[in-house]
C-alpha cells in the first residue's frame, strides 16, 4: 500500500516545487514590468486603484494548465502503479489464506503516459524560464529588504500606494550628486548609468 502511493507523494511535492518556481519567476517579471509600465500595486484587500492579487497565487494563463495537468499526472500515476489483492476461495466458501496474495500491479501503458506528460510539464518549465527576461530594474523578487529599498516616494507624493505608481529616478531636492530610485506615481525618469542612488 505505501509502495503503491509513494509516487503521489513524490508528484505533490514536484507540485510545491514547480508551483513555488513559476510564482518566483513570474513576481520577478511582474516587478520588472514596473520600469517601462505605469501601473496599481497588486495587493490583498484593494483600495483605491489597486489590484487584487491571484485566487491561484498565478495568473490564471499558468494556475489553470498547472493544476489541470498535475491532476492528469496523478490520475495517471494511480493507474500506473496499484495495488492488488487476490483471495483464493476454497471448496468450503472460505477465503484461502496460504494461496491468497497482496501486491502491487502496473501498468506499462500508464507508465508511458505518466512519462509523457511529466516531461511536458518539465519541458514547460524549462521553456518558461528561457524566455527573455525585461532589463533595466534591480532584482527583487521577494526579498523584504530589497523591496523596501525601492518604496520611499518623495514626501509630497502621498497617496502613491493607492495610485498607478512606476519605478525610476526621482527629483530629491538637497541631496546633491545622489539620486532616488523609487516607486512613485509621479513623473519619474530612466537612472543613468554610472550615477549613484539611494
Amino acid at each position: 500500500m505505501v509502495l503503491a502511493n509513494t509516487p503521489q507523494v513524490l508528484l505533490s511535492y514536484l507540485y510545491l516545487c514547480f508551483n513555488a518556481l513559476y510564482t518566483c519567476m513570474l513576481v520577478a517579471s511582474e516587478w520588472a514590468e514596473y520600469f517601462y509600465h505605469r501601473k496599481p500595486l497588486r495587493v490583498t484587500s484593494p483600495t483605491g486603484q489597486q489590484r487584487s492579487s491571484y485566487w491561484l497565487q498565478l495568473p490564471f494563463t499558468y494556475a489553470i494548465p498547472l493544476t489541470v495537468t498535475s491532476g492528469l499526472l496523478h490520475w495517471l500515476a494511480s493507474q500506473s502503479i496499484f495495488m492488488v489483492q487476490i483471495k483464493v476461495i476454497n471448496e468450503a466458501g472460505d477465503v484461502d489464506p496460504d494461496l491468497s496474495i497482496s501486491t502491487c500491479g502496473y501498468s506499462p501503458v500508464a507508465i508511458i503516459l505518466t512519462t509523457i506528460v511529466g516531461s511536458c510539464i518539465v519541458l514547460g518549465g524549462v521553456a518558461t524560464a528561457l524566455r527573455k527576461f525585461p532589463a533595466g530594474m534591480p532584482l527583487a523578487s521577494s526579498c523584504s529588504a530589497a523591496i523596501s529599498a525601492a518604496c520611499h516616494p518623495p514626501s509630497e507624493d502621498i497617496d502613491a500606494a493607492v495610485l498607478p505608481v512606476q519605478w525610476g529616478a526621482v527629483d530629491v531636492v538637497g541631496k546633491g550628486k545622489v539620486g532616488h530610485c523609487t516607486f512613485t506615481s509621479m513623473r519619474v525618469t530612466e537612472p543613468v548609468p554610472g550615477k549613484l542612488y539611494a
